[in-house]
C-alpha cells in the first residue's frame, strides 16, 4: 500500500512540474516574441572567407550597407578595414528585349557535312595495327608459395588455433 501511495505522489509531483514548465514556456514565448535586445536586428551577410593557416582567417562581411574586413584568430576578432558596401547592380528593362539568334543551318550544309563524315576513313593508322602488350593490373609479384604451419602458428588462419579455441570452449562447458 505504501508503494502505491509513493508512486502516486511522485506521478502527481511530476505532472505539476511539467504543467508549470509548460505555462512558463507559453508566457515567455508571448512576452518575448519578435523582440530583440532594445534595438532593431542587423542583417549580417558573409561575402567571403579566406583561411590564412591554422585557425586564422580573413572574413568580408556586409552589415547594414557597410562592408567590414575582419581578421579572425584564436585570440579574437579584429577590424582590419571598413567601407561602403557596393550597391547591387540592377538593370532596368523598359522595353522588349531582343535576344541574339543564330541562323539554323540549311539542309544542304547539313547534307554536305554528313557526306564528309560518312566518307571519312574509319581504319586505324598502320602503326596501330600491332596490338599493345598487356600489363598486369597489380604491380606486386604474386605469392606462389603456401605458408607453412609454423609460419601460421598463433594466427587466426591456423587450424591449430581453431582447435585450441574449440577445446577451451568444451572444457568451460564441461567444468
Amino acid at each position: 500500500m505504501d508503494t502505491l501511495l509513493i508512486t502516486l505522489r511522485v506521478a502527481l509531483s511530476l505532472g505539476v512540474v511539467l504543467a508549470l514548465m509548460w505555462v512558463l514556456h507559453r508566457a515567455s514565448k508571448k512576452r518575448f516574441a519578435g523582440k530583440t535586445s532594445g534595438r532593431r536586428a542587423a542583417t549580417v551577410e558573409v561575402v567571403g572567407r579566406q583561411g590564412l593557416g591554422g585557425k586564422a582567417s580573413v572574413v568580408v562581411v556586409d552589415v547594414e550597407g557597410e562592408r567590414l574586413v575582419l581578421g579572425v584568430s584564436e585570440q579574437g576578432v579584429s577590424l582590419l578595414t571598413s567601407g561602403q558596401a557596393p550597391a547591387p547592380e540592377l538593370t532596368i528593362v523598359t522595353g522588349p528585349v531582343q535576344l541574339p539568334v543564330r541562323p539554323a543551318p540549311s539542309a544542304d550544309v547539313f547534307g554536305q557535312e554528313l557526306a564528309l563524315q560518312a566518307d571519312a576513313t574509319t581504319s586505324l593508322p598502320a602503326d596501330a595495327a600491332t596490338p599493345l602488350p598487356m600489363r598486369p593490373r597489380n604491380r606486386r609479384p604474386q605469392r606462389t608459395t603456401v605458408p607453412t604451419a609454423q609460419q601460421l602458428q598463433g594466427s587466426i588462419l591456423s587450424v591449430d588455433t581453431w582447435r585450441q579455441a574449440a577445446a577451451a570452449l568444451r572444457n568451460r562447458r564441461a567444468g
